[in-house]
């Protein structure tokens, strides 16, 4: 029995049967045999302990199915029902919320910001004039990519008003609407453009707004909202080759950015929705076709990756209200992927054949993407490409780049040099103006630094060359250490810190190289 969006209700899901291929490739309108086994493949390609997999096809859900387990060492399966944190695919929701706004002629996409948050304000007074709810959410600021993300990762502690008063000392890398540079601090505020708005938190009004009316019965805003669910996924990282399990992370002051919690069940309603041009299970609409409409219209033009013009026969590349858009194999592809520590997602869309998938893991790990792209290349390529090599194969290739452009810093130091002072002398509080605090404390092992707003980033500084440092973190997990530089002033004491991520395959969520840490001077 295939169930059924539409007037449409949910029910059981069911694959239609078909030819079974062998590993590695997918027949047209893919069978349930295939498809498990690219989640098997995907898994063990990817070191993946659980990957959840949804496919709605012509406003049903004809694939829904977990595969492997919640957590190592428990045998405790993923069903399409376990919940898991879908990171930036909340985005989407964010724009959909405001979108039910403009429907409600309560704003419009080209409103200045300032109207609905006066006390927002970017490096820029002509920017912060300019500056609409289209801008919020194309990411086309002039900030740099993932621009001020240390003030609420990893774990760190903001709250959503000091992320509008921090927004005014980041200081653009380009012009004004001229590049695409990914960022989430934006959607933070666009979620209190929500709050201002409807007078109603940006949590629960898409709780009420979207997830009720479109019958996502287990999925929530927050994170804390799912705690008495039992199914719910946890998240892994590889350290040192091994996987295994880490912190819950996201929500708080970002929430708008990243911070639901769903499943397949779930976000099988929400993605017929979309495929439906906005229409609702029971034939009513969340949003008008005008407003829909919009939020597939590019906005900000992205680059064209190489890998996706050989395999995906792309030509173009663009990000909208919450989305991003290209075309894949001569079809629209609408998508959005998402990753918080140990968790990442992937939805896909194909419009024009009214098909969409959705892949969710507890790792931090391609699959997802790799899933999606493969699934959806079945419906429409002549033959369709292996999407988990290729992805694999991107994986390993930046990771040996990363792994050489470390040997070769360490290669061409100076590796006999010394600091310029004792120890004791770097030792202080170092203010940056939209961060705040960072600590280096002198223990018996030498200089350790600390953040003041996040207790996962503080770990010993171990000395690289001359008056470099690299930071590296109790956390391994982390995967973020970084250089930690002091400059010394005229009068040759520590005056500052500039620090910058010490493998180029580190998170951009680590914006070290946007803090300017100034010595503080104790009066």
């Amino acid at each position: 029995m295939c169930g059924q969006y539409g007037s449409r209700r949910l029910a059981v899901p069911l694959v239609c049967i078909g030819l079974l291929l062998p590993a590695g490739g997918l027949s047209q309108q893919p069978t349930a045999e295939e498809i498990d086994e690219l989640a098997a493949r995907a898994m063990e390609t990817f070191q993946t302990p659980g990957i959840a997999i949804g496919v709605v096809q012509g406003g049903e859900l004809v694939y829904a199915k977990g595969h492997g387990v919640r957590e190592i060492g428990r045998s405790d399966p993923v069903d399409p029902d376990t919940i898991f944190q879908i990171a930036s695919l909340t985005k989407a929701f964010t724009a959909a919320a405001l979108g039910i706004l403009v429907d409600e002629g309560k704003l419009d996409w080209d409103d200045p910001v300032i109207d609905s948050l006066p006390e927002f304000r970017m490096y820029d007074p002509w920017v912060t004039r300019e500056f609409t709810i289209r801008d919020l959410l194309t990411h086309r600021s002039g900030l740099g990519i993932g621009a001020g993300d240390l003030l609420v990762w990893p774990q760190a502690k903001s709250s959503r008003e000091d992320i509008i008063r921090a927004m005014r000392y980041l200081e653009p890398e380009t012009s004004f609407r001229t590049a695409y540079a990914y960022d989430n601090l934006l959607y933070a505020i666009a979620g209190e453009v929500v709050r201002a708005v409807s007078g109603v938190a940006w949590e629960d009004f898409v709780e009420e707004r979207i997830m009720h009316r479109l019958g996502m019965s287990q999925c929530r805003s927050l994170r804390d909202r799912v705690e008495d669910n039992p199914n719910r996924a946890t998240p892994h990282m590889v350290v040192d080759g091994e996987l295994e399990t880490t912190f819950f992370s996201g929500g708080g002051a970002t929430a708008a950015a990243g911070a639901i919690n769903c499943n397949i069940s779930g976000l099988a309603r929400w993605a017929a929705m979309h495929l439906a041009g906005g229409v609702l299970p029971d034939g009513g609409r969340l949003l008008s076709e005008d407003t829909h409409a919009e939020l597939w219209e590019p906005v900000t033009l992205r680059p064209v990756r190489d890998q996706a013009r050989e395999h995906g026969r792309t030509h173009f590349n663009a990000y909208s209200l919450g989305w991003g858009l290209k075309d894949f194999y001569g079809y629209l592809h609408v998508s959005h992927g998402g990753a918080l520590q140990g968790m990442t997602s992937h939805i896909g869309l194909l419009p024009e054949m009214d098909v969409a998938v959705i892949a969710l893991c507890n790792q931090w790990s391609p699959a997802p993407a790799a899933v999606t792209s493969e699934i959806l290349s079945a419906y429409i390529a002549d033959t369709p490409e292996d999407w988990v090599e290729i992805l694999a194969s991107a994986r390993a290739e930046r990771s040996d780049e990363a792994q050489k452009a470390v040997a070769e810093a360490f290669a061409n130091r100076d590796a006999d040099s010394t600091p310029s002072l004792p120890l004791e002398k770097y030792v202080g509080t170092y203010r940056d103006p939209w961060y705040g605090d960072v600590f280096v404390d002198r223990g018996e092992d030498g200089l350790a630094m600390r953040f003041s707003r996040s207790e996962l980033l503080t770990g010993p500084l171990e000395h690289f060359q001359h008056d470099t440092f690299i930071a590296r973190w109790l956390e391994r997990s982390l995967h973020g250490d970084a250089y930690v530089t002091f400059t010394l002033g005229a009068d040759g004491e520590v005056e500052a810190i500039r620090m910058k991520k010490f493998s180029p395959d580190t998170d951009f969520s680590f914006d070290f190289h946007h803090l300017d840490l100034r010595r503080v001077v104790e009066q």
